[in-house]
């Protein structure tokens, strides 16, 4: 079996090293496999997989018609014209679709060659931006505008930001007509909340099922280290927060109340941030930027008593998950599928937004760290990324028959 699959990124991010997870999966199956990305740099152990979609050239372009006119999708012809040369000499069995936003891509000509060439898609949809206009998100603002059709975006100067005119309306109508157009595909939502929603999107026609995202808990796994003394941390409880990327919706805001009401006994660092970030957390914050390495990521998580996630729109994150694969329990506020990985016995989930009751939780979580371990390395085990792997691969027998 030949696969494709398509994504933003090939190994970094959290997309990206689902995609490589399945990737090798595949391979230990005996299929040929190859990651189209666009963007990022690839890690040394996943270059054998990646083919790069574009230039930089290319996608400063598609950037800027993006960020003036709101039209993500409609640059990179040239790239998608190559990379459609590529899939029709390489003939593969399945083409699995991850994120198709990030400038890297054109969709009107990738969907008519999906159509036209009657290859079985999958397609997991990582965030809601299939189906809107504009945005990844609308819990944060309360928007429902996506149920019937999209117009003046609230969201424009969100991810991807628009400082031009909107085009919500006419994106989404665009994407209507090309995403819902193509007869061999199925969809998978990393949780039951975004496959509700998606459900209740122009997608609802096409058949959807949840396959939760995995953690590689080779990748992470409690690990021996002096994180602690490096950084002189000293306070007996270190509480940490980790995000690709600190955008608005993560929830960075809530986290200096949150240190405040922890009080000194608490030590709160934060991986993820840019310099300017970094720059303007108030004194006794520990701000690191982003790290690609596994390996100093569950250090970290190894070394924290709790790991605080304060995101206010997300799917199902893998954050959560890394952190209990290193025996480390979870608080995190209701938000998309937390809530589905994050029980009592491996955190809390407190109510959205409270961070009174996120620090009372991280509090209590933190003076019982010990007794959350082995629950935690269990539900971890529960969503292995192997399980997940294993899931896709079924479905690429199912889709293929």
């Amino acid at each position: 079996m030949k696969i494709v699959q398509l994504n933003t990124y090939c190994g970094s991010g959290s997309t990206g090293r689902i995609a490589v997870d399945i990737a090798r999966y595949a391979s230990r199956q005996g299929a040929e496999t190859v990651i189209g990305f666009g963007a990022g740099t690839v890690p040394e152990d996943a270059h054998v997989y990646a083919l790069r979609i574009g230039g930089k050239l290319d996608r400063k372009w598609h950037g800027a018609i993006r960020k003036l006119l709101d039209m993500e999708g409609y640059g990179s012809i040239l790239a998608t014209r190559r990379l459609i040369g590529f899939l029709k000499e390489y003939q593969p069995d399945v083409i699995h679709l991850h994120n198709l936003h990030g400038c890297y891509l054109n969709h009107r000509l990738l969907f008519r060659h999906l159509r036209a060439a009657g290859i079985p898609v999958v397609w997991t949809l990582h965030d809601c931006w299939p189906f809107t206009g504009h945005c990844a998100y609308f819990d944060y603002v309360g928007c429902e505008r996506w149920k019937t059709e999209c117009h003046h975006c609230p969201q424009r100067n969100t991810y991807p930001v628009c400082i031009g005119p909107d085009g919500s309306r006419r994106n989404q109508r665009r994407r209507r007509r090309l995403f819902a157009a193509v007869p061999a595909m199925a969809l998978v939502a990393p949780c039951g909340w975004l496959r509700e929603l998606a459900a209740q999107s122009f997608l609802r026609e096409t058949p959807c099922r949840v396959i939760y995202n995995g953690v590689n808990r080779t990748l992470f796994q409690p690990t021996e280290n002096k994180l602690r003394e490096a950084h002189g941390i000293t306070q007996p409880h270190l509480v940490l927060a980790v995000a690709s990327e600190w955008e608005e919706r993560k929830g960075l805001r809530y986290l200096p109340e949150l240190a405040e009401r922890l009080g000194p006994d608490y030590r709160l660092a934060v991986i993820g941030l840019t310099q300017e970030q970094i720059a303007s957390l108030p004194a006794g914050i520990l701000g690191f930027t982003k790290t690609s390495s596994p390996t100093e990521l569950a250090a970290w998580y190894t070394a924290a008593d709790c790991l605080a996630n304060p995101t206010m729109e997300d799917n199902m994150p893998l954050v959560n998950l890394e952190a209990m694969a290193c025996g480390t329990p979870v608080v995190v506020f209701r938000t998309g599928g937390c809530p589905e990985c994050v029980t009592d016995a491996c955190g809390a989930v407190v109510p959205k937004g409270d961070v009174a009751a996120m620090a009372q939780a991280v509090r209590r979580v933190c003076e019982r760290r010990g007794a959350y371990r082995e629950a935690c390395l269990a539900q971890a085990e529960r969503f292995d990324g192997g399980n997940s792997a294993q899931a896709y691969w079924e479905l690429y027998q199912e889709v293929t028959r």
